[in-house]
């Protein structure tokens, strides 16, 4: 580690001096402005360039030799990625994965196609990306989770309504809808070299990516609400439903205290699960796992 110290001029400027082999590293010279990053705990940040935007356009060429479930992947990757622009280009006509990608591009939140011909799709982002907040995205999912429980409760009591279960589904779609949205987000935050957004949730880098580690975590309790769905037994939903609820709250929240105890409660449950005896039961658990991994990660986003 280097110290410089702080030099007064003028009447109102403090200076501090930057290391000539980092000047000459990075090929700047007098005159040359560069970008300074204000962090979260106080301390500054010195970038040799001007931040690079993440490429608006993505290319993806696509032929036989990848399964079609590769190419909608490929989609779901550029869209993640922040690219604003991706166009898609067909070696052959191909029906089947111009189906397939069709569909997944209208499931992307803020995505139009704005070009289809036979053999080339182009789509672009229509989302103001300083506008979203991740706040918001989170308490959305959070709703659609609470609106899965809550159906789930009534198949379990009621079972066979096929409406009901495809109510699930819808809920579950849309649930992978926000989480590819939050990917995104993210993304684009730590491409930016930003740590911070408007909800205030984000205090440092590492809150990003738990951040992330929250929505894959949740992205799998829609999951396995979805198989108890497709093979309904009487699990205490209710119970399910209070502890998601309880310990989504505590991203915001971060007390310690009601973490461990959430945690505690979690752990007794899922050790008192047989969860050999049904898928229901199994998901069950996995469910309970889950919102324990959420724990942990909350607990060490407080910590920071």
């Amino acid at each position: 580690m280097e110290f410089r110290k702080i030099q007064f001029t003028g009447r109102s400027s403090y200076i501090i001096s930057l290391p000539k082999k980092w000047v000459k590293e990075h090929g700047l010279k007098q005159g040359d402005s560069v970008p300074l990053l204000l962090n979260p705990d106080g301390s500054l940040t010195v970038f040799p360039r001007e931040f690079r935007e993440a490429s608006e356009k993505k290319v993806l060429e696509v032929s036989g030799e990848y399964s079609p479930e590769m190419a909608v992947r490929l989609v779901i990757s550029a869209y993640i990625q922040g690219y604003d622009v991706l166009e898609i280009r067909l070696k052959d006509e191909m029906p089947v994965y111009k189906v397939k990608m069709r569909k997944i591009l209208q499931s992307l939140p803020g995505v139009e196609i704005i070009l289809d011909e036979p053999q080339r799709i182009v789509a672009k982002s229509l989302l103001d990306e300083d506008e979203i907040n991740l706040a918001e995205i989170l308490n959305r999912i959070r709703s659609l989770v609470l609106s899965m429980f809550g159906d789930l409760e009534l198949l379990v009591s009621s079972p066979g309504e096929r409406e009901i279960l495809r109510d699930i589904n819808d809920l579950e779609n849309e649930l992978d809808r926000f989480y590819f949205l939050i990917i995104r987000a993210v993304n684009r935050l730590l491409n930016k070299r930003e740590v911070t957004e408007g909800s205030g949730i984000i205090r440092r880098t590492f809150d990003l990516l738990g951040i992330l580690f929250i929505v894959r975590n949740i992205e799998r309790i829609g999951d396995h609400v979805m198989r108890i769905a497709e093979n309904p037994e009487e699990v205490n939903v209710p119970h399910l439903r209070e502890k998601f609820d309880q310990m989504i709250a505590q991203i915001e929240e971060r007390d310690l205290s009601r973490i461990d105890n959430l945690m505690l409660e979690l752990r007794r449950e899922i050790d008192s699960i047989d969860y050999r005896r049904s898928i229901a039961l199994e998901s069950y658990r996995r469910i309970l796992e889950y919102l324990e991994n959420i724990g942990e990660t909350i607990i060490n986003m407080a910590v920071g």
